[in-house]
């Protein structure tokens, strides 16, 4: 089992889906750890993150789950949706990975993703979610 928690099943794949994106975003944009926590406010809170959780999330030393607070404010900091965060914690610290697919401008069903799959049968899997939601906007 990964050290930040998750089912057993997805650890290889889910192991640590945050903790990489943000290590592979400071890595991107060339910016230290310390620079990123300088811009993470949460917008509704005003709670600012500090370099040393993020220090921990980057090394996969987190051990539970981050408040909401904690995500909206490391979207801020990162200008992506907290939305996307949120998931990739939930494949994190859950082992659920959650496919969103759109069914109109504004609206969209989300499904999880069973464990264990190959990179094919999730394809699949995704692709007959998009189907079965096509058909209830009809």
């Amino acid at each position: 089992m990964p050290t930040s928690g998750g089912a057993p099943g997805n650890a290889d794949r889910l192991a640590e889906r945050l903790s990489d994106f943000v290590r592979d975003y400071l890595r991107e944009h060339e910016e230290s750890e310390r620079g990123l926590a300088l811009r993470a406010t949460d917008p509704e809170t005003g709670f600012s993150l500090q370099h040393g959780w993020i220090n921990q999330l980057v090394k996969g030393r987190v051990s539970r789950a981050p408040e909401l607070w904690r995500l909206r404010a490391l979207a801020a900091a990162m200008s992506v949706p907290t939305a996307m965060l949120a998931e990739m914690a939930a494949a994190q610290w859950l082992g659920v990975e959650v496919a969103e697919i759109r069914v109109g401008k504004e609206e969209w069903v989300a499904v999880s993703v069973p464990p264990d799959m190959t990179p094919a049968e999730r394809a699949r899997f995704i692709r007959m979610a998009n189907d079965i939601a096509r058909h209830i906007k009809e």
